[in-house]
């Protein structure tokens, strides 16, 4: 999910962005119960580097499991909050994420 302003730049991402991108691409790729960090690094748009720090970060969480890389049951969780809270912003017609 990036954020462009209008003149075409991206916006920076706030953290809980960062973790829902990174959510949602070990989501989208597990498909045979195999997730590979550099298909996550390119679905979340970050370098490797950043990418093994809030993979770090999600593990301290609970959100992850780190080998094999899986969604653990925080980390599903996460993902439909934030998509209830995104879909009320918008309803309400903020501009917050």
């Amino acid at each position: 999910m990036l954020f462009m302003e209008q003149d075409g730049r991206r916006d920076k991402r706030n953290k809980l962005q960062i973790y829902h991108d990174i959510l949602d691409a070990i989501k989208q790729e597990n498909i045979d119960g195999t997730v590979k960090p550099t298909r996550v690094q390119f679905l979340s748009n970050m370098s490797y580097d950043k990418l093994t720090v809030y993979l770090d970060d999600l593990a301290s969480k609970q959100m992850i499991i780190k080998s094999p890389l899986v969604l653990a049951d925080k980390g599903h969780q996460f993902l439909l909050d934030y998509g209830k809270i995104n879909d009320t912003i918008k309803k309400l017609g903020l501009e917050y994420l």
